[in-house]
């Protein structure tokens, strides 16, 4: 099956060096790099079982390999934050809707990154920038890290009408954040500075599931003004309800 080819090359903007892409449609590509990693080789790891150190070394993998990132390239302060401060590779995504188990935000992320590469060619265009979808998709769920917590409860077994104790995820009681998505962008902005398109796509990747009519209005407007938000609430939602990861 044919994989998505992206080529990534430094670009000299302002003083700064910037990444990006162009899209193609190419036969079988290198594994492990950030710009040709197919979106079949995502979904087959995810297939398989996993723990946080396969899942973090496989993140590291998409990164690791590409020409276009330096060394000091702020994605490595991000990935060693995420691996050493935060449960991002173990935690659930959710208490009890999808991945609501061990590695599920893990799980979910790289299930909506993996969706996000089959629809850029044809919700962003020919050409778009890999790098920011790549980081966009990871992390649009930064809010979720170091916010559940396990517990066990008592439950009734119809069978055998005794009590046992069965597991459950909940928020931390000292877990507070500034709303879903304006958690995640500020999380991930204070290693990663995205363009005006991606931070609106990771603001409002929840769609309608967590607006106020105010908060819907400047919605409307983003999703009018750019295609990357409604291009993340796709990838998004198509993982967590058609792929229910």
């Amino acid at each position: 099956m044919a994989g998505i080819q992206v080529e990534l090359w430094p670009r000299e903007e302002g003083g700064e060096q910037e990444e990006h892409i162009t899209v193609q449609e190419k036969g079988p590509v290198e594994n492990g790099r950030l710009g040709s990693l197919p979106a079949e080789d995502i979904t087959d790891f995810i297939a398989s079982p996993g723990n946080p150190s396969a899942y973090a070394g496989f993140v590291r993998g998409i990164f690791k390999e590409s020409p276009g990132l330096s060394p000091d390239d702020k994605i490595w302060n991000l990935l060693a934050y995420l691996e050493d401060e935060t449960d991002f590779y173990s935690a659930p995504a959710s208490t009890r809707y999808h991945g609501a188990e061990p590695c599920g935000l893990i799980r979910h992320s790289l299930m909506v990154l993996a969706n996000g590469i089959k629809l850029a060619p044809l919700m962003l265009g020919a050409e778009t920038d890999r790098y920011y979808l790549t980081v966009s998709c990871l992390f649009h769920d930064l809010c979720k890290v170091n916010m559940y917590e396990p517990k066990t409860r008592n439950v009734k077994n119809e069978k055998t009408g005794e009590w046992e104790k069965e597991p459950f995820y909940a928020v931390r009681q000292d877990y507070i954040s500034f709303g879903h998505g304006i958690e995640s962008l500020l999380r991930l902005s204070r290693f990663i500075s995205l363009s005006d398109p991606w931070r609106h796509a990771v603001r409002w990747h929840m769609g309608a599931y967590d607006l106020s009519p105010l908060d819907k209005m400047a919605m409307d407007k983003a999703l009018t003004t750019y295609r990357e938000v409604l291009f993340l609430q796709t990838a998004d939602m198509l993982a967590g309800v058609v792929d229910a990861v």
